[in-house]
């Protein structure tokens, strides 16, 4: 493969809209064209730029998923020069439902600050509350749009961030607001470094902002919901 279309292969990384098309077969030599890959015993794979080193696995599907190219994307982009003690500044992470939210601005330093949302719950029918009139069935639920708005606001001066949330597909609130986000607000939805599914009720916050935090810097094991 000819270096231009190893740069073309990269370059598909930070596209907007989400690429959903990259092939590991394409992207595997396009990152030892910049860096040193090495493949481990258990399929994953080391990737080391400019003293940065990230894990991740191949999956067995021919493209990437989205959580990939959200993590390999953000990898490159902070690899792209050498490591700094501040790397945690101008980062945040977003645990967030449908009714609460949690976000943590720098975390692990000096300027940590911690802010909480709260979904207006009279706004209209929020996921898992039990409705006291028919129809009974299932409905896509109606969330409270200030509160998402709320949350993108206080993404927008960050150049890195973490969401957690739990459940999949409509009941996830954090896939929500990333949809909202990479559909409405493209500037913010690159700064995402991923979207992690994970147990919101069963964690404390320490816990929560040290899984947000091993995801920043990439040294987290799960890389996808």
């Amino acid at each position: 493969m000819s270096q231009k279309k190893h740069l073309h292969v990269l370059s598909e990384l930070s596209t907007h809209p989400i690429a959903r098309n990259i092939e590991w077969a394409d992207l595997i030599p396009a990152l030892s064209s910049i860096g040193i890959l090495h493949s481990e015993a258990n399929g994953n794979y080391d990737f080391t730029r400019n003293e940065h080193t990230i894990v991740f696995e191949r999956s067995h599907n021919k493209t990437l998923e989205v959580a990939d190219v959200l993590k390999l994307r953000h990898f490159l982009k902070l690899s792209a020069q050498s490591p700094d003690d501040d790397a945690l500044n101008n980062t945040e992470i977003v645990a967030v439902d449908h009714h609460n939210a949690t976000v943590v601005h720098n975390p692990g330093t000096a300027n940590e600050v911690i802010e909480k949302f709260h979904a207006d719950l009279s706004k209209g029918r929020m996921l898992h509350q039990k409705k006291q009139s028919p129809p009974f069935h299932d409905e896509n639920p109606t969330d409270d749009s200030a509160y998402f708005d709320a949350i993108i606001k206080s993404m927008m001066k960050s150049q890195r961030i973490v969401i957690l949330s739990h459940g999949t597909g409509s009941s996830s609130a954090g896939e929500k607001l990333f949809t909202l986000v990479d559909d409405s607000y493209p500037k913010v939805a690159h700064k995402i470094v991923a979207v992690q599914k994970c147990d919101l009720e069963a964690m404390t916050e320490p816990e929560l902002i040290a899984l947000g935090t091993e995801l920043l810097n990439g040294t987290a094991d799960v890389i996808s919901a």
